[in-house]
């Protein structure tokens, strides 16, 4: 990594996002590849080629848009790259691509892919039977959480009664709504309060845009943005302070607007 930061964020595409912390690299939820029912929304903010060597991988559900498994397909560096997954199957499916160094992760319990990097899952709901995963890294002081795919401020809260604070939130703004149902995800204020609830300094925004001109988008919409999360944010006293990054932009902590 060049311009080494303590911590730094690149988003890719939906919740996948390029963490540096602390000199260690790690890919939340891979998504490159688009699919005939599934589009980004946004353009691809680095390829897999572009990619530098990761400390570890992490994803928090099955689906397609959180767990390429065809872009993991073309990753060349599969037996040093740490991969932690939410479910047995994940597990399953990573190692058969190739990958030697594989975690399921249980909600509570940690992976260590360095000394100095600490992976824990915690809880993210569920879909039918499946846990999701959200989690937190730790390095040098610095804490992390990455809500991928997370819809209840309830779950943050309990976590931060348990837990110290964190310095920086990775949560969904664009609160994905079937016609029928609760949220899939959160939407700006569930984002905004959240990351207010785990103490977080700032909160960066991911699963934010929605592609309009698939199957999906016929079923799911859309029902808020990252710039509604900001203007939320903006009016609160206590912040969290909301960086909205375009795909392809690294941006460095803690280079906020407000002090």
């Amino acid at each position: 990594m060049s311009n080494q930061a303590a911590l730094a964020v690149t988003r890719v595409a939906n919740s996948c996002v390029l963490l540096e912390i602390n000199g260690h690299a790690v890919l939340t939820d891979p998504f490159f590849t688009e699919r005939w029912h599934l589009h980004r929304g946004e353009p691809l903010g680095m390829t897999v080629a572009e990619l530098p060597r990761l400390d570890a991988i992490i994803a928090s559900h099955s689906y397609p848009n959180h767990w390429d498994l065809r872009a993991l397909r073309t990753f060349p560096r599969k037996a040093a790259t740490p991969v932690f997954v939410s479910s047995p199957r994940m597990a399953r499916q990573a190692r058969d691509l190739g990958f030697r160094q594989v975690e399921h992760l249980e909600w509570g319990q940690s992976g260590h892919p360095t000394e100095e990097l600490s992976i824990e899952a915690t809880p993210a709901g569920r879909t039918l039977l499946w846990r999701h995963n959200a989690y937190v890294l730790s390095s040098g002081g610095l804490r992390v959480f990455f809500g991928g795919e997370i819809r209840d401020v309830s779950l943050l809260e309990r976590y931060r009664a348990e837990h110290p604070p964190v310095d920086l939130a990775l949560l969904p703004v664009n609160g994905l709504r079937a016609f029928v149902g609760p949220p899939i995800v959160m939407g700006p204020e569930q984002a905004v309060a959240g990351s207010s609830a785990l103490g977080a300094r700032v909160l960066v925004p991911v699963h934010d845009a929605h592609g309009d001109d698939d199957l999906l988008a016929r079923v799911i919409r859309r029902n808020g943005t990252g710039m509604e999360a900001k203007s939320l944010a903006d009016a609160r006293a206590e912040g969290p302070d909301v960086v909205n990054l375009p795909t392809g932009q690294r941006w460095t902590y803690p280079a906020v607007g407000r002090s």
